[in-house]
């Protein structure tokens, strides 16, 4: 497909699907998804205005592009509300996230301790950064951030995952007392 042809959510899905036959390397998938998130991103023909709703209470909608029958290469639109976020969680998965509209403050974190003790974590902030239209954040299984939007619109950014993130294990942090406990994430 030349560039200049348009780039629509099936071609997305199709790519994604083919990148997932080639290779199963975390590394390799993050670095051929991650264009082509950035390009369906700035794209933007897949959009609707239902994706600019979100649930008040969690402060953020999620909206599902594409599930594979097995929860595999899920694809979702997520809308932020304004001064809201989310606390330091994982995925279960590997993660391509690209900006939409909008800034959203993400904060990478590293985790410090051994992993020995259940529904504990020691994180640390390791790097902050905003992600605007067609920044990237991508993320192998285990990584840890959070994301808040920091203006006073929606932000949208489009979200990647190789597996839809309420069918594998992860955890949300709190960075005070060091809890950690299972994350599930209501759908729109």
């Amino acid at each position: 497909m030349a560039a200049s042809e348009l780039y629509t959510l099936d071609c997305y899905i199709e790519d994604l699907r083919k990148i997932s036959r080639e290779t199963e390397d975390e590394s390799e998938i993050i670095r051929r998804v991650s264009p082509l998130a950035q390009r369906m991103a700035l794209e933007k023909n897949w959009l609707r205005p239902e994706h600019y709703e979100a649930d008040f209470e969690q402060g953020f909608g999620v909206h599902v592009l594409n599930e594979e029958p097995d929860h595999s290469l899920a694809v979702f639109v997520v809308s932020w509300l304004p001064s809201s976020g989310t606390e330091p969680h994982d995925h279960g998965t590997w993660a391509v996230v690209a900006g939409v509209e909008g800034a959203e403050h993400n904060i990478r974190y590293q985790r410090l301790d051994d992993r020995s003790r259940p529904n504990y974590a020691e994180i640390k902030v390791k790097h902050e950064f905003d992600a605007e239209d067609g920044d990237l954040v991508c993320m192998k299984t285990g990584g840890i951030h959070s994301v808040h939007n920091n203006t006073d619109k929606v932000t949208l950014s489009l979200h990647t995952y190789g597996m839809h993130f309420n069918f594998t294990t992860r955890s949300q942090f709190n960075l005070e007392t060091h809890e950690a406990k299972d994350l599930i994430v209501k759908l729109e």
